[in-house]
């Protein structure tokens, strides 16, 4: 079962962060885990600096993958109630290793920024990038070869690194499945100039 804080764990909120080959363990829960799973760690990166750090200074090994926010290093993750309640579980094998999953969903998208559900029962999920293309994925995985919406001639995008303008948002009326409405949120530039955000009904 994937943790619900996998992305904290990971510390793959910001772009610009080293992607981390190990979650963030708080730093006694690391040396117990060092006592008893040190020799999976390679298994699991292949970063050879955590590997040899592993093998040489458990107490710098667990520094290196300790997260700077305590509140979000497990196990702490789990035992604050305002982060956790009535979220999923973190769960640990028989030897008290931590157990993550990942499932990749969707692949091959120009910058993707959101994915959400329509809320009608049919399992879908849509991905918007930020050019402006929403796909529809289905349960099995598969993606629907037609976009649902395609407004890349109306969105204002640029080729500048990190920058945030384009398709932004996408929300479904709570009645979608019988009113069809759902609303989006994008960049626009009117007469080539005049930058705008642009709030729209669909249907």
């Amino acid at each position: 079962e994937c943790s619900p804080y996998a992305a904290h764990l990971f510390d793959a909120e910001d772009p610009y962060t080293p992607v981390r080959h190990l979650p963030g363990l708080c730093f006694t829960y690391c040396s117990d885990f060092h006592t008893k799973c040190h020799s999976v760690v390679k298994y699991l990166t292949n970063s050879r600096t955590l590997q040899e750090t592993c093998e040489k200074d458990p107490s710098h090994f667990c520094n290196l993958i300790n997260l700077a926010d305590q509140d979000y290093c497990y196990p702490n993750v789990l035992r604050n109630n305002d982060l956790y309640s009535n979220l999923g579980k973190v769960v640990e094998d028989t030897k008290g290793c931590l157990q993550l999953c990942l499932t990749e969903v969707a692949n091959g998208l120009r910058n993707p920024v959101l994915m959400v559900h329509s809320g009608d029962d049919t399992h879908r999920m849509f991905v918007a990038e930020q050019i402006g293309f929403v796909w529809v994925y289905l349960k099995d995985g598969s993606r629907l070869e037609q976009p649902f919406l395609d407004i890349s001639g109306e969105v204002f995008t640029t080729q500048w690194l990190g920058d945030e303008r384009g398709f932004l948002g996408l929300a479904f009326h709570p009645k979608y499945r019988n009113n069809g409405r759902f609303f989006i949120y994008y960049s626009i530039l009117i007469n080539g100039k005049l930058e705008k955000i642009r709030i729209s009904e669909m249907k």
